[in-house]
Formats: structure tokens, sequence, C-alpha cells
């Protein structure tokens, strides 16, 4: 039977996988939050009052999250190893 080559991810994918997660996690939670928030108030005013601070705290969950994956995809392609062409050597 023949293997099948999995490839070893680096150690920095595995933080950026992890980070992405985590802010989505980041996200879900945050919106349930604000829309919890929204529940508790009687009357029109107070449910308006709720969802300016909540679309702005999405946002801001948002730009934190494009920020990260921005500098972590940076960080990823130049800690990037390449390797040497086999067969010819530089002597």
């Amino acid at each position: 039977m023949p293997t099948r080559h999995i490839p070893r991810l680096r150690p920095l994918t595995w933080v950026i996988l992890a980070f992405n997660l985590a802010m989505l996690l980041w996200l879900v939670i945050s919106l349930y939050a604000a829309s919890e928030e929204g529940r508790t108030c009687v009357g029109d005013l107070c449910q308006d009052a709720n969802d300016r601070p909540s679309l702005v705290g999405a946002w801001l969950v948002i730009l934190f999250w494009l920020v990260g994956a921005v500098v972590l995809g940076v960080a990823w392609l130049v800690t990037h190893r390449t390797e040497q062409p086999r067969g010819r050597h530089r002597r």
C-alpha cells in the first residue's frame, strides 16, 4: 500500500490558524452579547441605543482581525525557508 505524504505545518501556521479561530470566536461572542443586551430593554429608544455600539464593536473586532492577519501573514512569508535546488551546487 502506498504511503501518503502529509505535509508538516510550520509553527507559525498553527499560530495563524489559532488567531483566526480566536478572532471568529470573539466576533460571534461579542455579537451574541450585544443581541442579548437589546432583549432586556423595554421600548424602541433602548433598542436603538444598543444597535450603534454593537455595530462599532463588531467593526473594531473585524479591524483588529484584519490587521492581525496581515501582520501574521507577512511574518509567515518572511520567515519561509526556501530549499536549495537539488542537483547543481555552487562551489
